[in-house]
């Protein structure tokens, strides 16, 4: 008897281009319909369906019907987490093939549910300087100085479920450098969405810095679009 994680059942549903493709759309955090995902794939809804069917089967994403719609995402953080950490090994030169800049993924991006890219990475070393984080080696915990930062910022204390910690570190595939990750940082991106800082872009996972993004931006950390590179 076989007593080895079945690693070949997660690599088999990995092996597509276009069950990949599904993958990262779902990165965004987001529920989105077969038809939604086939768009991103570049496939018929039918074989949308077919990908779809084994990235369920390998415990990769979940479905809910509500209404005449059946919606997909990831399965949970847990998988999203190592999803992001899988995308380190991953070629990333045709990001940058034949642009002078960095393109926009490079720069902000959703990563299921907390920022990432070079944004989140400076977000992340801006409040280890701030005190609000206290960063030790390869673990981050919450500073002496986060609950002033979060009242500042106008978001809510961070109440992470038993056990779970309320801030984690991500190692970024783009930047190869940390950001942040956790029930903090969840609420931090919820922030800029809602008062419309960042805001989704259409067709990636891309998050685009708004003029009011900029300035509160500057105000809570210090960042400019010098320091983004742009």
């Amino acid at each position: 008897m076989n007593m080895e994680p079945r690693l070949d059942i997660i690599g088999g549903a990995l092996a597509d281009p276009s069950r990949s493709r599904i993958l990262c759309e779902l990165m965004d955090g987001r529920a989105f319909t077969n038809k939604e995902l086939a768009c991103a794939a570049h496939v018929s809804p039918q074989t949308a369906s077919g990908h779809l069917r084994q990235l369920e089967a390998a415990g990769l994403t979940s479905s809910l019907r509500s209404g005449r719609h059946v919606y997909h995402r990831i399965r949970n953080v847990e998988v999203a987490q190592v999803l992001e950490n899988m995308s380190i090994l991953s070629p990333v030169d045709h990001l940058s093939r034949g642009a002078r800049h960095a393109t926009s993924p490079q720069i902000s991006r959703s990563c299921y549910n907390h920022i990432a890219g070079r944004l989140g990475v400076l977000m992340t070393e801006r409040l280890v300087f701030l005190n609000a984080l206290v960063l030790n080696e390869e673990t981050v915990v919450l500073g002496p100085k986060h609950e002033a930062f979060a009242r500042d910022l106008g978001i809510a204390e961070v109440k992470p479920a038993s056990g779970k910690p309320a801030v984690k570190l991500c190692l970024d595939w783009t930047e190869s450098r940390h950001h942040i990750s956790g029930p903090f940082s969840t609420l931090l991106m919820q922030k800029c969405l809602a008062e419309k800082w960042l805001v989704r872009q259409s067709g990636n996972r891309s998050l685009n810095i708004t003029q009011n993004g900029w300035n509160a931006l500057h105000r809570h950390f210090d960042i400019d679009k010098e320091d983004l590179g742009i």
